[in-house]
């Protein structure tokens, strides 16, 4: 079973009702789309695609198993943020993190290396991975604590 693939689905699938939840400007305040892009049907240039984060989450939390969850977690917590992951592992609303402190957590050049093998602006994944890690972190502990058996 893909435990992280099923949270991802749950976590992209509310993200994405999230927009389109947003009032929309009126059509004629859009912005141009650029020459030769569709307006609709995949991600803007540079910002990660679903298949791109689905496997980039695979990377950083070890497969569909999650097996590297402890890791991250100590990861957050050697870089000084053990009161927001705290909040993620446990019961209750999740403390924010932003892109500065997740290229601080995973390190620039880990970030550099996974946008440049999909040709995604690394800015647009540090920020895209600040808003989703808490949320699956928070998805992968339901009872509040880290599952034993995967420490």
């Amino acid at each position: 079973m893909d435990i992280l693939g099923e949270i991802l689905k749950q976590v992209l699938a509310g993200a994405q009702q999230q927009q389109q939840q947003q009032p929309q400007r009126p059509p004629q305040q859009r912005a141009p789309q650029p020459q030769g892009r569709a307006p609709q049907g995949g991600p803007p240039p540079g910002m990660p695609s679903p298949d791109d984060l689905s496997e980039i989450f695979k990377q950083i939390f070890g497969g569909g198993q999650a097996e590297k969850l402890p890791d991250v977690v100590r990861q957050f917590e050697e870089k000084g943020l053990r009161e927001q992951v705290d909040s993620w592992v446990r019961t209750g609303p999740n403390k924010p993190v932003d892109r500065r402190q997740i290229e601080d957590v995973f390190g620039s050049r880990e970030i550099d290396e996974l946008a440049r093998k999909r040709n995604i602006d690394r800015e647009h994944l540090a920020e895209v991975l600040s808003r989703y890690i808490p949320k699956i972190i928070d998805e992968l502990t339901p009872t509040g604590q880290i599952d034993p058996r995967r420490r």
